[in-house]
């Protein structure tokens, strides 16, 4: 540590820090419009001028760096008057007559500015007044108070040129390049902290300018929304379209983001009780400052009057609709309705669903209510096989499913193995931070080396091959035959490696023995598709027998399985499985799996089924088939904040709030656990989960069975009763790694099946998977811009496939299998496989899932094509 005075005052910091750092971190403010902590200086704005004893004139504290016995004044005459001089010259080429106004607060956005007649947009009149980084630095140089002018060589050139016009065009950003002050932060965050790309200095001279792509708008560059050059921006040049003139929070709540199980952390910024803004919350470390499209944007995907605020009851034969009701006469009906069913059939008659999009509380109530207050051990939720499939294969190569591997290291990994067909799209972030490892990071400079083994082109693999890595592109199917070969031959067996339609695997195979040095740092990265629990399975076998081959006995710490949704694990600690109560506790009954509910309600000895947060007719194989069990229940109780397919199909529906108005805990990918704040209030006569189990739990079994007051009681009691969770309680910290029972005990190589069949002639092999933009809620409701950027409401087909079928982008093509059918717009695609069609899993509510086996699985299709009039 270095020692060293900072206005008068003696501070210690770690010798080598920028300046600047050191002299924010001990709340001394300093302009600094160009800089981005963390990242190299840019030196362009030059208003973080300091004086350092010592040195030769003033000094820029962006490039100057902490040394022992420094001296170090910011706030000296001669300091700040340098900096004015600098910023004027910056507002010279912005509207900046409210700048240097010691008036503006008594200016309206109508009135007409009494300084100059040229005047048109300024601070006044701006979407970021008030919230602006140059309008804060302005008033705290004192520039309008001193009415600070531009020097008398600079003249003031805004207002004499025509300015470009701001770019619209798309649901997410604003682009208003009349803003801009070229400190090019947008530039340096989209390639150094995203690795995208999408924003350059264009030009030069006094015609720079920044451009998306090649100049033209935002969507047609390869910008992902993701939002990093919003939150850097100093000006209104790049602001968030949804919010842009309600920005302006009155409070501001930490949560979690449930889009995918990375878990980001997320703070939401509320006005008037509704979600205005979101931005990334820094408690999370893997995600740190960064968040994806989803959970920045997503917040709106339904509007308020979309979502449930009153229950809902269905009295009367099928088809009679479905009218508001009372909470305690709906909570009445549904337990008497319920106490019916028990009472003829018996409690094994009754089944509940919890969901991977609940809290743990949420998830721990609904199996208690089953098991404890019902008495039936049959509890899943309705899109559990593959995950299960996969744990299953894991505590079976290691003696638990609880792996210790940390996504924290991945920027700082030496090699990174990722099987998945499109990590980008599905978990942004964990994507974003293997980038860092292969492409370099400010806390992590490159050193990684990708092996992609992905069937669909994704932005990953342009990670792999330019860095020195390798992309494997099997057949959709061929990854676990592939993955298993390949660990086979790192151990020094013989294996035949399946044929693949892009990529080396003998430089895969140079690769994997480069990562057997036990110096090196080595992860690989697994993230099964939804709707196939065989090749979810068999992909989990793959990626241990790998990591065994790679690590041995530490095999389990380089392994990461990364399930499709927020709480998966979470819900399986809970015990919301059929086989295992809280914490993974083996039951002496084991339940139906939700398949076998679905078997058992066609045959008739399934009666009545509790939905918490479910939704089986949108994630389901085989949507007939779900939807007919479904209308055969004498009782369906659905507890949701939207009005689903599957609420629709209900006798009784408890209107929930959203997750963002939720209090409690999420389990992510890796297993640690994060909270949720309430941010939201409920809407109407919505009331949380929580309430609605524990009003049916005392319906059902009496006066006072349970009495929670409050989400944290539950939290309370979990800690109490499942074992890993022992240290959060409700009032842990608000981010830590949640252990197993036990701990790795074993690194056991496991079968993998061989690859499967090709489709026949004429046939296409359907493949399904989450992509990036399509909203959950918005698919859930089929609203017509659950995708706002249109991009993914098709099926994607190869180039080859598309002329022999005589189809163009945009034409209307359907697919049939031996299930159901589906017609949808044809996007003609190299991003997959000749032979190949992909259908986004969320498209429409999940309607791919019409074309699937019972069971989930690959399946044939046949295109069918619209013939012309």
């Amino acid at each position: 540590m270095a020692k060293l005075t900072l206005n008068g005052v003696e501070i210690e910091a770690p010798a080598g820090t920028p300046l600047v750092e050191v002299i924010k971190q001990n709340g001394v403010w300093i302009s600094n419009l160009c800089y981005i902590d963390g990242l190299a200086p840019y030196a362009g704005c030059r208003t973080c001028l300091v004086e350092i004893e010592g040195a030769r004139g003033l000094q820029l504290s962006c490039t100057s760096r902490v040394a022992d016995g420094m001296v170090v004044n910011t706030e000296t005459p001669e300091v700040k008057n340098m900096r004015q001089s600098i910023l004027a010259i910056i507002n010279a080429n912005h509207p900046d007559r409210c700048l240097t106004c010691h008036r503006r607060v008594k200016c309206m956005p109508g009135d007409i500015c009494l300084r100059d007649d040229v005047v048109t947009h300024r601070c006044v009149t701006c979407s970021k007044n008030y919230r602006c980084e140059l309008q804060s630095t302005n008033e705290l140089l004192d520039m309008g108070f001193e009415n600070v002018e531009p020097w008398a060589s600079e003249a003031r050139s805004w207002y004499q040129f025509e300015q470009p016009d701001p770019d619209r065009a798309n649901p997410f950003f604003e682009f208003d390049p009349q803003m801009c002050i070229i400190c090019t932060r947008c530039v340096r965050a989209c390639d150094e902290i995203r690795h995208t790309g999408a924003i350059t200095l264009s030009n030069k001279g006094f015609t720079s300018v920044i451009a998306f792509g090649a100049g033209g708008a935002i969507h047609e560059s390869n910008c992902d929304f993701c939002g990093a050059c919003i939150d850097v921006c100093p000006t209104a040049t790049l602001m968030e379209k949804p919010n842009k003139w309600v920005g302006r929070t009155e409070d501001w709540t930490s949560t979690t983001c449930n889009s995918c199980s990375v878990g980001c952390t997320i703070s939401i910024g509320t006005r008037s009780g509704r979600t205005v803004i979101v931005k990334p919350d820094q408690v999370n470390p893997v995600s740190a400052d960064q968040i994806c499209v989803r959970g920045r944007f997503h917040y709106d995907a339904v509007p308020d009057k979309k979502r449930l605020q009153r229950h809902l009851v269905r009295r009367g034969p099928k088809g009679a609709p479905q009218l508001p009701a009372h909470w305690g006469e709906l909570v009445a009906y549904g337990t008497e309705q319920l106490k019916g069913v028990i009472e003829r059939h018996g409690a094994h008659a009754v089944a509940v669903l919890g969901s991977p999009f609940n809290t743990n509380e949420e998830n721990y109530l609904a199996q208690k209510l089953a098991r404890e207050v019902i008495g039936t051990p049959h509890v899943d939720f309705s899109q559990a096989a593959p995950d299960r499939a996969a744990m299953k294969a894991v505590a079976a190569a290691f003696g638990t499913e609880a792996l210790p591997a940390d996504m924290l290291h991945l920027r700082t990994a030496d090699v990174v193995v990722v099987i998945a067909s499109d990590l980008e799209s599905s978990h942004n972030v964990a994507a974003l931070r293997i980038k860092d490892a292969v492409a370099g990071h400010p806390a992590a400079p490159r050193a990684g080396r990708l092996l992609l083994v992905s069937p669909l082109y994704g932005e990953m693999a342009d990670f792999a091959e330019p860095y020195g890595g390798v992309w494997l592109r099997p057949r959709p199917g061929d990854a676990p035959a592939l993955v298993d070969a390949l660990a086979q031959r790192a151990s020094g067996e013989t294996a035949a490696l399946p044929d693949v339609a892009e990529g080396d695997p003998g430089r895969a195979l140079a690769l994997l023995e480069e990562a057997k040095d036990a110096g090196k740092r080595v992860y690989i990265v697994y993230a099964p598709d939804p709707g196939d629990p065989q090749a979810a399975g068999d992909g989990a076998r793959a990626a241990a027998n790998l990591a065994i081959a790679l690590r041995g006995d530490k095999a389990a710490e380089s392994l990461i399985v990364l399930p499709a949704e927020a709480n998966v694990y979470g819900a399986r600690d809970m015990g919301v499985d059929p086989e295992f109560g809280p914490g993974r506790t083996p039951l002496a009954e084991p339940g139906m799996t939700f398949g076998q509910m679905v078997d058992a309600a066609a045959a008739g000895t399934l009666k009545a089924m509790i939905v918490v947060g479910d939704n089986p007719l949108m994630f389901a194989p085989c949507t007939a088939r779900v939807r007919a069990a479904l209308e055969s229940l004498d009782v369906l109780i659905v507890i949701d904040s939207l009005l689903t397919d599957t609420a629709k199909a209900a006798h009784v529906v408890l209107a929930d709030v959203p997750s963002y108005a939720k209090t409690g805990t999420y389990t992510n990918g890796e297993r640690r656990v994060n909270r949720l704040h309430a941010a939201l209030g409920a809407l109407g006569d919505a009331r949380p989960a929580l309430l609605a189990l524990t009003d049916l739990a005392n319906a059902v079994g009496g006066v006072d069975t349970w009495a929670y007051a409050h989400p944290d009681a539950v939290t309370d009691e979990i800690a109490a009763n499942v074992a890993g969770y022992e240290r959060f309680r409700s009032s842990f910290a608000f981010w830590g790694k949640a252990r197993a029972a036990g701990v790795p005990s074993r690194a056991e190589r496991q079968p993998v099946a061989a690859a499967p069949a090709p489709p026949a002639a004429g046939e296409l092999l359907l493949t399904a998977g989450r992509t990036l933009y399509t909203s959950l809620d918005g698919a859930a409701l089929h609203l017509p811009d659950a995708d706002k950027l249109h991009r993914e409401e098709c099926v994607e087909l190869h180039p080859a496939d598309a002329a022999s079928l005589r189809v163009s982008d945009g034409d209307e093509v359907t697919l049939v299998s031996d299930h159901g059918e589906l017609t949808l717009r044809c996007q003609v695609s190299a991003r997959v496989q000749e032979g190949v069609a992909f259908v986004p899993s969320y498209y429409d509510g999940g309607a791919v899932n019409a074309l699937l086996p019972p069971g989930g699985g690959p399946v044939a299709v046949k295109v069918k094509v619209a013939q012309p009039a």
